[in-house]
């Protein structure tokens, strides 16, 4: 169960002690996560499970590169309850249709291939693009990426953030999975 490989086929192969292994080291962080954001045991429960079908689903149907299984369980886990949550927080009933959890399930695998697509590209980029970027994202004052940077003027921090943002959006652009997730 060392090698990340084998341990992912005995997980599409139902292997009980990889199943067991799963639960015994991912479960009591994801159920710490949900229970610290307003979640129950049964809600972490659930979560869990959806989790592991949207993984095993994306395993047998695309060839993704997962570097720790844990790490990646917990991600899905936590924008699962991420949007669980955001559907909690609509008060009136009448705002939102009624949606089967098929079809729930069906936009969250978009979702989270969009972010996987994302992260990807992100990567590429130059350290300092990455680092502009997570700031921008953070809602970090352009007066700090100046300072940090050693920019001449807020302009061209800017023009450095917006060069950033299209070498994104043009490597993800790009990406042959792009098409398929605009659709």
């Amino acid at each position: 169960m060392h090698d990340n490989n084998d341990f992912i086929k005995g997980f599409l192969d139902g292997n009980p002690k990889v199943l067991r292994a799963i639960y015994t080291r991912s479960f009591p962080f994801v159920l710490k996560y949900i229970i610290s954001h307003d979640g129950q045991k049964k809600d972490a429960e659930d979560i869990f499970q959806n989790a592991l079908l949207i993984i095993y689903t994306k395993l047998k149907q695309e060839k993704i590169n997962i570097q720790s299984f844990d790490n990646y369980l917990f991600t899905v886990c936590k924008n699962l309850w991420r949007r669980e949550n955001a559907k909690k927080r609509v008060t009136t009933n009448d705002l939102l249709p009624l949606v089967s959890e098929e079809l729930n399930l069906a936009a969250f695998y978009v979702e989270q291939s969009q972010w996987e697509l994302y992260q990807e590209k992100l990567k590429s980029l130059s350290v300092q693009c990455q680092e502009i970027l997570k700031m921008l994202f953070e809602k970090v004052p352009y007066a700090h990426i100046v300072k940090k940077y050693g920019y001449a003027s807020q302009t061209v921090a800017r023009q450095r953030v917006f060069k950033c943002k299209s070498r994104l959006i043009k490597l993800i652009q790009k990406d042959k999975r792009y098409q398929r997730l605009k659709e």
